[in-house]
């Protein structure tokens, strides 16, 4: 990847991804970067894909026109479905059997589902991919400025506070009146790192999606500060075992 271009995609699509087409060529540039970095482990060619918290069906149907390959959609409030093969359900009880998948997908989702869901999300996943599968588990760690969504990035001040700076520096009336009303729970590399050990898989790499700077990845406190997005790329074992060291 040449890394002068790419940060030059990266400063457009910052300031101007709203305007002309600038959008949608931000989420297809994105997706190829995914699949630069899962194909290092696995073909996507005949595979069985699971996107977990897809919204609309987009990125399903990104893979379905670039592999030849079956994705399937789990978004528990789709808007406008443009993928038929979207289910409407939680990432805690989908209606699949185990072993089912090849490759499994949670991209910036996770920090959207409450706290007590979280360890069940990723249990379930762990349950319907098949044994010797890939995960895709990307976070952007609640210490990074770019991590508060729409309360970024005051996100680490309470929330009264965070809000009442978000409309003073940006004009933006933030509505609900705590974190959670937002939709928005805090989660970290380490505890992201804990509940992936927890559900039995085993880490194969983490990635830095955005600066492409993966060594931040591997240094304690530097990951958790300078990584707006951190990919975990997980396998489930043939048998299940519980990994207890720190990547």
């Amino acid at each position: 990847m040449n890394l002068l271009q790419h940060y030059k995609k990266l400063i457009l699509f910052n300031f101007y991804r709203f305007r002309e087409d600038n959008y949608p060529r931000m989420c297809e540039y994105f997706a190829g970067i995914f699949l630069y970095e899962i194909e290092e482990y696995i073909s996507l060619q005949n595979k069985t894909i699971l996107d977990v918290g897809g919204a609309n069906g987009e990125f399903c149907k990104f893979l379905s026109e670039n592999r030849n390959c079956k994705p399937i959609n789990v978004e528990p409030f789709p808007k406008k479905i443009i993928w038929s093969d979207t289910i409407k359900a939680p990432a805690d009880a989908m209606p699949f059997q185990g072993n089912t998948f090849d490759v499994a997908l949670l991209r910036n989702v996770l920090e959207h589902i409450s706290y007590e869901k979280q360890q069940l999300s990723l249990d379930e996943i762990y349950r319907v991919l098949k044994p010797g599968g890939i995960g895709y588990f990307a976070i952007p760690p609640w210490y990074n400025p770019h991590a508060g969504h729409q309360l970024k990035p005051f996100h680490i001040f309470p929330f009264a506070i965070a809000k009442f700076l978000r409309k003073l520096f940006f004009r933006n009336n933030i509505p609900g009146n705590s974190y959670e009303e937002c939709d928005l729970y805090k989660i970290t590399f380490k505890k992201m790192n804990a509940m992936i050990l927890r559900s039995g898989f085993k880490i194969l790499d983490t990635k830095d999606t955005h600066f492409r700077l993966h060594f931040f990845t591997k240094i304690p406190v530097i990951r958790e500060i300078a990584v707006p997005a951190v990919a975990f790329i997980v396998k489930k074992p043939y048998e299940k075992n519980y990994y207890h060291t720190d990547i």
